[in-house]
């Protein structure tokens, strides 16, 4: 498996699956699954107010990107209430969500659930349970090896989450090298000229 950092906002990652999530007690949308509803123009938006979208536990929508993002299609999971979501929950719904899109055979997707102090999950730590998630879940069903150790997953939150998400992947390192091999690739930076 290859694990790519990017200091570049989610929308930016070139993938072809974009993962994320939304609260039924959350409105209007935040953080990612926000920034694509304005990316889309607000449909988003528009099928939550026609109740199409309601945000409840393991509710989902592949929607195309239509261009206004790297991923060719984003996949938006519900995540229900906001009270319940912790790191036992995210374990519980990256397993899901493996079961979900297995049968997709995307090679390359991008992983951007909410964190943050009002969620009372931290960027590093929820990287950290994504990819500890993904190892238990391979333990689990033997048979999606073929599928995930040439898995490309991408993980980019900005500039200013770039070293949160490096110390949760660093940290996962020692449970998934055993298990499974793992290549982790982050921006190199420019070289200063010299005067």
């Amino acid at each position: 498996m290859d694990i790519i950092l990017s200091k570049e906002p989610v929308d930016f990652l070139d993938s072809e699956l974009l993962i994320t999530g939304f609260f039924q007690d959350e409105k209007p949308l935040r953080g990612t699954a926000g920034w694509i509803d304005w990316r889309l123009y607000g449909r988003l938006s528009r099928f939550l107010i026609e109740k199409r979208l309601t945000g409840g536990w393991e509710e989902r929508i592949l929607i195309p990107s239509e261009g206004r993002v790297g991923a060719r299609l984003i996949l938006l999971i519900g995540l229900g209430s906001l009270k319940d979501y912790s790191y036992l929950f995210v374990r519980e719904i990256v397993s899901h969500l493996l079961d979900l899109i297995h049968p997709l055979k995307a090679h390359s997707l991008t992983f951007s659930l909410p964190y943050g102090e009002e969620y009372g999950v931290a960027c590093d730590k929820l990287t950290a349970v994504v990819l500890e998630s993904i190892a238990d879940h391979l333990d689990q069903h033997p048979s999606y090896r073929p599928w995930i150790e040439p898995l490309t997953l991408l993980f980019g939150e900005g500039k200013e989450r770039f070293s949160e998400i490096l110390f949760g992947v660093q940290a996962a390192l020692p449970v998934l090298k055993d298990r499974f091999p793992v290549r982790m690739l982050t921006p190199s930076e420019p070289k200063k000229s010299m005067i």
